[in-house]
C-alpha cells in the first residue's frame, strides 16, 4: 500500500518542479551559448596581431573648410591584451591628388576593450599623433578634420562577426564596416 501511495506523490512533485527544472536548464544552455561566443571571440582577438586598411575620398563640397585634402589612407596594426587594454598604431597618409603631395600622420592609440553580446566596445584612453612631411599643402582645417574623424572612429561600438580565424568584420550602426585581418 505504501508503494502505490508514493507513485502519485512523485508525479505531483514532477508536475510542480518539472517546469522550473526545464527553465533552469534552458537558461543555463542559453547563457553558455551566448557567453561562450563572446569568450571565443575574445580569445581570437587575443591570439593575433590585427591589421586594417581604409581609404577615404574627400570632396570639398562635402567639407567646406577642407582646402587641399582629397584622400586619406589608413593602415593600422592593433593588439588586444589580456588585461582588456589595446594598442593601435596607425599610419594615415594625407593626399592631395591634384598637386601630387602627401603627408604622413602617425597615430598611436591605447585604451580599453570589451566583447559583450557580439559587440566590440573600445574606450579610448590616450592618443598621440605625429605628422611628418611638409604640412603647408594642407590647411589646419584639413588636419583637424582627419584627427576628428580618427577620434570618432576610435570610440565606436561595432558588431563583431568572425569570418574565419584570420578575418573579423566590424560593423557600426551607421558608419560602414571595417575588416580586421591577420596574416599569422
Amino acid at each position: 500500500m505504501s508503494l502505490s501511495h508514493n507513485v502519485p506523490r512523485r508525479r505531483d512533485q514532477l508536475k510542480r518542479f518539472g517546469p522550473f527544472a526545464m527553465l533552469l536548464i534552458s537558461v543555463l544552455v542559453s547563457a553558455w551559448i551566448f557567453l561562450g561566443e563572446d569568450m571565443r571571440t575574445s580569445n581570437l582577438l587575443l591570439s593575433k596581431e590585427w591589421k586594417s586598411r581604409t581609404i577615404n575620398h574627400i570632396e570639398e563640397a562635402d567639407y567646406r573648410d577642407v582646402a587641399g585634402l582629397t584622400q586619406t589612407e589608413q593602415q593600422s596594426n592593433m593588439v588586444f591584451l589580456p588585461d582588456n587594454t589595446y594598442s593601435r598604431d596607425t599610419q594615415i597618409v594625407l593626399k592631395n591628388e591634384e598637386q601630387n603631395t602627401q603627408v604622413v600622420m602617425s597615430v598611436s592609440e591605447s585604451g580599453e576593450w570589451e566583447v559583450s553580446g557580439g559587440y566590440l566596445k573600445l574606450k579610448l584612453g590616450s592618443i598621440k599623433d605625429v605628422t611628418t612631411g611638409d604640412t603647408t599643402e594642407f590647411s589646419e582645417e584639413d588636419l583637424t578634420l582627419v584627427r576628428t574623424f580618427y577620434r570618432l572612429g576610435a570610440e565606436k561600438v561595432r558588431r563583431i562577426d568572425v569570418l574565419n580565424d584570420g578575418s573579423l568584420l566590424l560593423t557600426s550602426l551607421n558608419h560602414g564596416s571595417l575588416v580586421l585581418y591577420s596574416k599569422s
